[in-house]
């Protein structure tokens, strides 16, 4: 079963709305015991890090695994720091798939191991409206 149905007036939500949209229509959702449902997302995305106002450094390429409202996991070839205290703010860049700059402020929550250098990242999108990330995050 579907969450609430909200229309989100923030930018970052806009954005991360439209792509879980998409992938609910492409899919049959089961129901988890989590706050939004996690969606099957098999896209390269970059994480940054944020330099100055409207700029951004990339700390690396990641492939998404999965996507809810509330975050992303990835795989990535390189450890995040990760403090588990929601501290360790990186942005996720969507360039490559929307065509134009966006960037999303996350909160990195576990970096750990799979396999050799493969290290799965999980994130928390943050939507306090308290982060600037800059225009670039301002998506139709």
């Amino acid at each position: 079963m579907s969450q609430p149905q909200t229309r989100p007036n923030d930018p970052f939500r806009r954005a991360i709305r439209k792509l879980v949209l998409g992938l609910e229509k492409r899919e049959q959702v089961r129901s988890e015991r989590r706050r939004h449902n996690r969606h099957p997302f098999n896209v390269k995305v970059h994480l940054c890090n944020q330099v100055g106002t409207d700029q951004y450094q990339p700390i690396c390429e990641a492939w998404a695994v999965d996507l809810s409202m509330g975050g992303i996991c990835c795989l990535v070839e390189q450890a995040i720091n990760c403090n588990g205290e929601g501290d360790d703010t990186v942005f996720v860049s969507f360039e490559e798939l929307l065509g134009r700059a966006c960037y999303i402020p996350m909160n990195v929550r576990r970096c750990f191991t799979l396999i050799g250098n493969i290290y799965q990242v999980t994130g928390q999108f943050t939507y306090d409206g308290t982060s600037d990330p800059g225009k670039n995050t301002q998506v139709a």
